[in-house]
């Protein structure tokens, strides 16, 4: 598996992700770093130390990320990605967890729906609920 870490923020995200993973896809998660540090977040039965706001699954991470990328960009009006809607949903996810603190990490694999499942499940049975912005209210 081909692992990569991105600031979404970032002016050359689109170029590095279509650089060096063309129309290729696999499991994503959107990760807050501050300081160069994962960014704790409080879970029903523990502490994520790996900062975790959400987990997916694109078959193109070009097509998919885009989405992802305008639904959370505070310079885009887009809703076409559930974790942008949900980040923008509330002015305080965004307060504390500023979009300069999102990162996305890329891990290409051939079965990406099996690959989100158990990352999901992984994540559920550790924590007691599903990812943040991956929650439905």
């Amino acid at each position: 598996m081909t692992t990569d870490l991105l600031q979404i923020a970032d002016k050359n995200f689109w170029d590095k992700v279509h650089e060096r993973h063309q129309a290729k896809g696999g499991l994503y998660k959107i990760i807050a770093i501050s300081n160069d540090h994962r960014v704790p977040i409080n879970r029903f039965l523990g502490t994520d130390n790996e900062g975790i706001l959400y987990i997916g699954k694109a078959t193109s991470y070009i097509d998919r990320v885009i989405d992802l990328k305008k639904s959370i960009s505070p310079d885009y009006n887009g809703s076409g990605h559930i974790c942008g809607r949900r980040y923008k949903s509330n002015s305080k996810i965004a307060e504390q967890f500023p979009y300069n603190f999102l990162h996305i990490e890329l891990i290409q694999t051939e079965n990406p729906k099996q690959e989100e499942d158990k990352y999901l499940k992984e994540y559920f049975d550790k924590f007691g609920e599903a990812p943040p912005l991956n929650a439905v209210y």
